[in-house]
């Protein structure tokens, strides 16, 4: 891999160079984790109506992610504004989606533990809520997507990887929950789980191979990216912790 000599990463100076994308640091980040991590996690579990798993994701998204959040906003209070660009914006639509997912979620909940609901009702509810967590796993790619500035994260595979790394998540954190409860009465529901854990593990692990080497070969900036991931300050987080944790 061939690197451009004309330019360097440069900081605050005022010349031609690139630069570290600094807008978003680890409590966007955090933010981003709890939400894929919860949603998956209340997804996975809504199919075996395993409450204490549902419970898990439904806190983790509704109180973690918006606590991450608001540490990260230079204007908390303006939070409520970020519904109101559903045309155009991803992080409006991400917000929405957090509502169906905690809305519908907690009256899915109640309708799992005290069966209220009529049937229909219940199954709308049910969809609703697994929209509203399918979209807040997802979404993220999208938002990381949308800016051609930054090569790395330009590219359409990110909603595929977020949504196999939320889906990995609620996976693991449903087997971990369940495995001495209900997986413990029924092997067939846990090999099921582990073999599909394994099916995004493999999967998870081929989309980065693919995001890198198409960073790499994209532009100059690209390359720098995929260095820093590989070689540079970042190699032993993204060897060490993504790729092999």
């Amino acid at each position: 891999m061939s690197v451009a000599k004309t330019y360097d990463i440069v900081g605050n100076e005022f010349k031609l160079g690139f630069r570290h994308q600094d807008a978003w640091g680890w409590k966007i980040a955090l933010a981003f984790f709890f939400g894929d991590v919860g949603a998956g996690g209340f997804f996975i579990s809504a199919f075996f109506d395993y409450l204490p798993g549902m419970i898990a994701g439904w806190i983790l998204v509704t109180f973690f992610k918006p606590a991450a959040l608001f540490m990260h906003l230079g204007q908390p209070l303006r939070f409520w504004r970020a519904i109101f660009n559903l045309k155009s914006a991803w992080i409006s639509r991400g917000v929405l989606s957090a509502a169906f997912c905690t809305g519908f979620g907690l009256i899915h909940m109640v309708n799992v533990a005290y069966n209220i609901l009529p049937a229909a009702l219940g199954s709308l509810v049910f969809f609703l809520a697994m929209a509203g967590c399918f979209m807040v796993i997802v979404y993220l790619g999208f938002v990381l997507s949308h800016s051609p500035a930054l090569t790395l994260w330009n590219t359409g595979l990110m909603p595929f990887i977020c949504l196999a790394y939320g889906l990995m998540g609620g996976v693991t954190m449903t087997i971990l929950m369940g495995y001495n409860s209900f997986l413990a009465a029924d092997p067939g529901s846990l090999q099921m789980l582990k073999t599909l854990e394994l099916i995004l593990v493999v999967a998870t692990f081929l989309m980065l191979l693919s995001l890198i080497h198409g960073a790499a070969y994209h532009s100059d900036s690209g390359k720098r990216s995929v260095l820093l991931l590989l070689k540079g300050k970042y190699a032993q987080y993204f060897i060490g912790y993504v790729l092999i944790v």
